[in-house]
């Protein structure tokens, strides 16, 4: 009998994805129940089940969250909804480049997460003011978010465990990843184009839909004079949010942690406008279940991390072959497909310790910093792969729930494979160019 023991947390692991996928029942009580089981019999003590949440994750998604709350109440993404619509001029196509060029650029200078916070609810508004399926928007925002926070040092968690464990610095990243991490995004934002071009070819020649854009324009604005904006109230929250972003930008100079800058912005934030936005309401706006979400999610991975499996995984790469091009590839492809199910953070923690003896033991190869590259891409881009294989989409999926429009897993899964093989293949074709051209 204790020869399957090592198998039931994969077993209770799996079990939750296969009934997250079915939407059987609320996904964040299904991670929960199921970490609470492998507590129960003594996968993980409550200590060590307590101490595999990531804490810092969950005040993050919750200070932002509050941010923007506070924000939204201000009226400043109505007056920046007023703005954009006149300057897209209800176009949805320019809209949709526009908004997706922005995630990807934000992403990688700030945390995914936030940028989803920040700029999905607008363009989801926009879409269902000018009478548009806003979900083709939705998707690739998020795979912009996931893309685009690849470049950089501080643009996804996996990318700061990694440069911190070999020592790399921020311009590190954009030297040797703005690439393949520029290719993906336009290839990515192509393939959405094409597959949805009848609902985002631009409306010129369409007398009706240029008709209803342009009633939609003059309406908004109309609202927005009568909108009776607190000039105060909409200074310090657009203020205390600037310097939250700056915050983050400037964390590598600052040596404070990002959650730590969030909650700070947030609390101030609160505090400074708690005449306007009172605290107990701006608490309703917190998506909670997403936070119960997370924490079930996080013992899960633990458990099953305890039975080596995931270290079993990584340990194939190092006794597969001695040939750079093909542990390259490995990395990179294992990494993502790993990284679609499992949660990437721990998963890059494990692989460090593999890349770093396979630096050791191909020490003479000019291209062994290639497998650093290799492991961010995979365990980055994979993240796209399914609705719980990154915190961006797990956020902007709620959100997009919360304003009637559900997306199921297999329905997220449908449009994100294909993209996310596509990606990684090019990531592929980047690192294989520069071990035989450079």
């Amino acid at each position: 009998m204790e020869t399957f023991i090592p198998f039931l947390p994969v077993g209770i692991f799996f079990t939750a994805i296969i009934l997250i996928a079915l939407e059987v029942f609320e996904k964040s009580l299904i991670v929960l129940l199921a970490g609470t089981l492998m507590v129960i019999l003594g996968f993980l003590t409550p200590e060590e089940a307590v101490e595999a949440v990531d804490f810092e994750t969950i005040i993050l998604l919750m200070s932002m969250m509050l941010l923007v709350a506070i924000a939204r109440k201000s009226g400043v993404f109505s007056w920046m909804n007023v703005r954009l619509v006149a300057l897209t001029r209800g176009n949805p196509l320019f809209i949709f480049i526009t908004f997706s060029l922005l995630t990807a650029i934000l992403s990688a200078f700030l945390d995914n997460v936030t940028t989803i916070l920040v700029v999905l609810p607008i363009t989801i508004e926009l879409f269902k003011g000018l009478g548009q399926d806003p979900k083709p928007l939705i998707f690739t925002e998020i795979f912009m978010s996931n893309i685009g926070g690849t470049m950089t040092l501080i643009g996804d968690p996996p990318n700061i465990i990694i440069g911190g464990a070999r020592g790399l610095s921020f311009n590190d990243f954009i030297v040797n990843l703005w690439i393949p991490v520029s290719i993906g995004l336009v290839i990515a934002m192509g393939i959405m184009i094409l597959c949805h071009w009848q609902s985002l070819k631009p409306i010129a020649g369409d007398l009706p839909k240029l008709m209803i854009s342009t009633a939609l324009i003059r309406r908004l604005q109309y609202l927005f004079i009568r909108l009776n904006l607190q000039k105060a109230f909409v200074v310090k929250s657009v203020l205390i949010l600037l310097l939250t972003i700056a915050g983050f930008t400037l964390q590598p100079v600052l040596h404070i942690h990002p959650h730590v800058i969030a909650l700070f912005g947030a609390s101030l934030l609160a505090l400074l406008c708690s005449k306007e936005a009172h605290i107990h309401e701006l608490l309703h706006e917190v998506e909670w279940t997403t936070l119960l979400f997370f924490s079930g999610l996080f013992v899960l991975v633990a458990a099953v991390e305890q039975t080596g499996i995931l270290k079993q995984m990584s340990m194939v790469i190092v006794n597969t072959t001695t040939s750079l091009p093909f542990i390259l590839l490995l990395i990179i492809w294992i990494s993502g497909l790993v990284s679609m199910v499992f949660d990437n953070i721990p998963f890059v923690t494990v692989m460090i310790p593999v890349v770093s003896g396979i630096e050791a033991q191909l020490a003479g190869d000019p291209h062994v910093m290639l497998l650093w590259w290799a492991l961010s891409l995979g365990v980055c881009l994979g993240g796209n792969g399914t609705i719980i294989g990154a915190s961006a989409n797990v956020i902007g999926t709620d959100l997009a729930r919360r304003e009637g429009f559900s997306i199921s897993f297999m329905e997220y899964l449908k449009v994100s494979l294909p993209i996310t093989c596509t990606v990684l293949l090019i990531a592929s074709a980047y690192i294989l160019t520069r071990v035989y051209f450079f």
